[in-house]
């Protein structure tokens, strides 16, 4: 973890490893517990975003399946 600013205009710029899970085009919801910032995604990574995050070599479509299930699986969790 890694403090950023909020800019003049109430941006802020994510750090580079978060920008590989959330890239610019990712849907975003915000709201605030207390102090805390919290963003959650929209919807779903593609299985093309999935295997984006790691830019030095492409990940196996077996890699990318077992990603989404632990994607999934983790939605649920936070469900109940």
């Amino acid at each position: 973890m890694r403090p950023v600013t909020v800019a003049q205009d109430g941006s802020i710029k994510l750090p580079k490893g978060l920008l590989r899970r959330f890239p610019c085009d990712s849907e975003l919801w915000l709201w605030t517990e207390g102090d805390t910032i919290v963003l959650k995604r929209l919807r779903p990574p593609k299985a093309s975003q999935i295997a984006g995050r790691v830019p030095e070599k492409a990940m196996a479509i077996a890699e990318i399946d077992a990603e989404v299930q632990r994607l999934r699986k983790e939605k649920r969790s936070r469900r109940g």
